[in-house]
């Protein structure tokens, strides 16, 4: 009992430190694409978070072997691409608040597709949870009176719906290769993913607005806390957790990124975001719970 316990402890504590480093990213990243362009920034962070891993595969005298190249190439195209370099694009010419809710509509998409692709059924008690969250979430950022760009609301979403499909592929992989390392799916994820990111850059011509000392800062914490090691905690947690528990617990991103840019921005919270703040909360504990009680059974 002790044992199944700790199986599922471990995920949630990693999926719950991600959304830590994820959170605060939101204040980095509106900031960083001001500095550089979105398709840039995005390569930096992915590539060069992805030689981090890789050397350390190197140094632990682990195998570099790709398995099933297509699929990991897949995965990076989901994940790098379609989550990272579209956040990126619509936080651009959209505001914080609205594309991180925006972006995080990724629990509807990922137990939609768990449903199908995955046979993952979820209890009404789960579905509960990831309703009041997602409440929480609307009422944080009060989409009916905020005026937002069409095009970026429409790519946040879009972020959130392939971000959804990287979960069920990073879940389907596993299945069908347990015995492969996570720091190996990782690493290669987020290196094949910045190939494509790179020709885009070469075809288009390279953004580059200003480099200064916050450029640096950003970049480094971008490299190695929100790609290196949120990626690898991120894909831990997904291998061990159903689809709606990490999806769930995910949510607390937002809510840290709306505590940072209080603290940071010195944006103060208002009565219905102090109230979606706590149903978050509420939704992420409740998640949690369920998780933990499954495990000790």
């Amino acid at each position: 009992m002790q044992n199944s316990f700790k199986s599922k402890l471990l995920p949630i504590l990693s999926i719950v430190l991600m959304t830590f480093f994820w959170g605060y990213n939101w204040v980095v990243m509106k900031q960083a694409v001001q500095l550089v362009g979105p398709w840039e920034f995005a390569f930096i962070r992915n590539f060069f978070g992805a030689l981090i891993l890789l050397v350390l595969l190197v140094f632990m005298q682990k195998s570099l072997k790709i398995i099933n190249f297509k699929f990991v190439f897949l995965i990076g195209i989901f994940q790098m691409i379609g989550f990272t370099v579209l956040v990126l694009v619509a936080l651009v010419h959209g505001g914080t608040a609205k594309t991180s809710v925006l972006t995080f509509t990724m629990p509807i998409w990922a137990n939609l597709l768990a449903l199908y692709f995955l046979k993952e059924k979820m209890t009404n008690k789960q579905i509960l949870a990831i309703a009041v969250s997602l409440i929480g979430l609307i009422l944080i950022f009060d989409p009916v009176h905020k005026n937002a760009d069409f095009n970026s609301m429409l790519i946040a979403i879009c972020a959130g719906f392939f971000w959804g499909c990287g979960v069920i592929s990073v879940k389907k992989y596993n299945k069908k290769y347990p015995q492969v390392d996570l720091l190996n799916l990782t690493a290669w994820q987020m290196l094949l993913g910045s190939l494509p990111i790179l020709i885009v850059i070469l075809v288009k011509g390279m953004e580059i607005y200003e480099i200064n000392p916050y450029f640096w800062k950003a970049s480094l914490y971008n490299i190695i806390f929100c790609n290196a090691l949120a990626w690898l905690l991120w894909n831990y947690g997904v291998k061990h957790l159903k689809t709606g528990e990490v999806s769930t617990i995910s949510l607390l991103a937002p809510v840290i990124g709306s505590l940072a840019a209080f603290l940071e921005l010195h944006e103060a919270p208002r009565i219905n975001e102090g109230i979606g703040l706590i149903m978050i909360l509420c939704g992420v504990l409740f998640t949690i719970l369920l998780a933990s009680r499954e495990g000790s059974k």
